[in-house]
């Protein structure tokens, strides 16, 4: 009797399924009286196979034009959110022009001022139990323009590589991470000026110093098995002591910070945020500038008077961001006076402050002649 080998079955392919991650809604319509947001995002990853895809649905007007009796299913953000979700749920990605390697934008609603690629949405499963309507929805896929932007390592060769998984310590990489919350597409472009900065004053003294730079390999990468170009997820920068100028006696550094903020100027770059909170304290107690992307953000009550009601201050002649500069380190030496006491050295500070705070910004003393004085008073 001939012996019949059974073939094995095929394997069966593991089903497509979804990650959901933050939801976000346009808050405006709290202020405006009016009942539910005019915009409203789902952040998911789309994974199938061995593939995974990050995506971003944002609802544009009302959902009462996608379901029917949506007014009655959401009160509170949370119920809008769930209403949102089991929407978006049943959408089926596999039928949409998916971006790889990034996050893909479906747009749907009122998107005439959008950009990017048409295409009919497709439902799996049963759309009538949530009633959802019956004429043909449509979307645009586009590059989420609010996607975070990761720097690749190849704009920064001279900087070590640390591998993202080798950090112990995520705390390591807080003020310089790239994905942080309420990121804002410009703030990778302050993460390049700052480590700009930081490869142009490698070594100089009383100015931060970075270790290295945190690296992996595109986090948006949509093949498991490609290895893709790596790129930097945030900075490693030298150990301080944790101190800084908010909680411990100032005195003896007004001359560092200023020689600091000379080597700035020297390179023709800006600081633009002087302040006490800037300003750490290595082991050996000398005083070290930090955040020194020069366009990170600015701090009213820091400002120099002529540049407060600027729109744009970053944008503004190098002169006047030297000048408003001045102005906050001669801020910064008055505050050292209401801490340090009496003495000689004491009133040349508050002198060298005042002349530094002059209103009238052509009357100011230059930040050399200052640093002079100082050293001076200080024999």
């Amino acid at each position: 009797m001939n012996s019949v080998s059974a073939s094995s079955p095929p394997a069966l392919r593991p089903p497509a399924r979804l990650e959901l991650k933050s939801y976000s809604e346009n808050q405006d319509f709290l202020a405006e009286g009016k009942p539910e947001p005019s915009s409203r995002s789902q952040n998911l990853i789309y994974l199938l196979d061995d593939n995974r895809w990050w995506v971003r649905v944002t609802l544009l007007g009302t959902i009462g034009g996608l379901i029917h009796d949506a007014k009655r299913e959401q009160t509170s953000k949370r119920e809008r959110r769930q209403l949102f979700q089991n929407f978006i749920t049943r959408i089926s990605y596999k039928s949409l022009p998916l971006l790889a390697d990034t996050v893909t934008e479906i747009i749907i609603g009122e998107y005439t001022a959008t950009i990017g690629l048409e295409s009919e949405l497709v439902f799996d499963g049963a759309t009538d139990m949530m009633n959802i309507r019956d004429s043909p929805l449509r979307c645009r896929v586009q590059e989420d323009p609010l996607r975070v932007i990761y720097p690749s390592c190849d704009e920064f060769p001279a900087f070590r590589k640390i591998n993202k998984e080798e950090l112990e310590n995520a705390t390591e990489i807080t003020d310089g991470i790239v994905n942080r919350p309420l990121y804002q597409p410009r703030d990778t472009d302050v993460i390049r000026m700052e480590m700009e900065n930081l490869q142009h004053f490698a070594g100089s003294a009383n100015i931060v110093q970075a270790v290295g730079v945190a690296v992996s390999t595109n986090p948006y990468m949509t093949s498991k098995s490609g290895d893709g170009p790596l790129v930097v997820t945030g900075i490693l920068f030298k150990a301080y002591a944790g101190w800084s100028l908010q909680q411990y006696s100032w005195k003896q550094w007004a001359i560092q910070i200023g020689t600091a903020l000379n080597s700035f100027h020297e390179a023709h770059k800006t600081h633009m945020d002087l302040k006490p909170s800037n300003i750490v304290l290595d082991g050996e107690g000398n005083a070290i500038l930090i955040d020194i992307s020069g366009v990170g953000g600015i701090t009213h009550q820091w400002c120099a008077p002529e540049i407060r009601d600027e729109m744009s201050p970053f944008d503004l002649p190098f002169e006047k961001r030297q000048l408003h500069d001045v102005w906050a380190y001669g801020n910064l030496l008055s505050v050292i006076v209401s801490q340090a006491g009496d003495g000689r050295y004491v009133e040349t500070l508050n002198r060298v402050a005042t002349c530094l705070m002059e209103n009238e910004f052509e009357a100011r003393m230059t930040l050399s002649t200052a640093i002079s004085q100082l050293k001076d008073a200080d024999k």
